[in-house]
């Protein structure tokens, strides 16, 4: 299936991150848009946006308000023809420390920004596909699941992402989108993630308007994630 055995690979995560039973509120995957539309500033403005939330004390709050108090964590980073990177492994958010601790392997990915070669097309199936395969290694119970697709541009290559849509939320699985749009592109894109990519409880899309504006919208994006999801029972599990 597509480079699925390489993928699988790749994202595996490591044994060492997979000793704690406890479960967590949300387990929330990343998918960060690294097609040759993101430059480099916006790559780095994804990154940013992640360690601002981290770090952001109301992302603090909300975790901790959670009925167990901790989340899972991973992000990815993905184009077309199976190109991806494992930037944070599945890891457990569940304090200050923790959130220091993931935001530092985040802020790596400043010193190593484009040393893996992505491709020119955006296949936002492939994104989805990404996160299915995280979560069906998640090391930890999840209350709820999500995928967290960021972009700037709709497919052009690869299947139809309502496909791969469809078979997450079948899997229990809720996708959202953060879409970093510009001008009359936003509302071409809001349209799209709407029509074939977000779906489950309360899916919604945030939208970034700048490089500037990314950060807040990746922290409004994560907290409504966890207080939405935290009102809705959870999906029964398929396959």
């Amino acid at each position: 299936m597509r480079w699925l055995a390489v993928v699988c690979a790749v994202l595996l995560p490591p044994a060492t991150w997979a000793k704690s039973p406890e479960p967590v509120d949300v387990a929330i995957v990343v998918a960060l848009d690294r097609s040759e539309s993101i430059d480099r500033e916006e790559a780095r403005a994804q990154i940013r946006g992640l360690i601002h939330t981290l770090t952001n004390s109301r992302f603090m709050q909300v975790v901790s308000s959670g009925p167990h108090g901790r989340i899972g964590l991973s992000v990815v980073a993905w184009s077309s023809f199976g190109r991806t990177e494992l930037l944070l492994p599945w890891s457990v958010v569940a304090g200050p420390a923790d959130a220091a601790r993931a935001a530092e392997i985040l802020a790596l990915d400043f010193e190593r920004q484009r040393t893996t070669r992505h491709g020119s097309q955006t296949d936002v199936a492939f994104a989805i596909e990404l996160g299915i395969t995280q979560h069906e290694h998640l090391p930890w119970p999840a209350t709820q699941r999500v995928i967290n697709v960021v972009a700037d541009g709709i497919s052009n290559i690869g299947r139809v992402a309502s496909v791969d849509r469809d078979r997450a939320l079948k899997r229990g699985i809720t996708i959202n989108g953060l879409i970093m749009g510009r001008g009359s592109a936003i509302e071409v894109l809001s349209r799209y993630f709407k029509r074939e990519v977000i779906g489950g409880p309360s899916a919604f899309v945030q939208v970034s308007r700048s490089n500037d504006d990314f950060a807040e919208a990746m922290l409004r994006k994560m907290l409504l994630e966890m207080v939405r999801l935290r009102a809705q029972p959870p999906e029964r599990r398929a396959g």
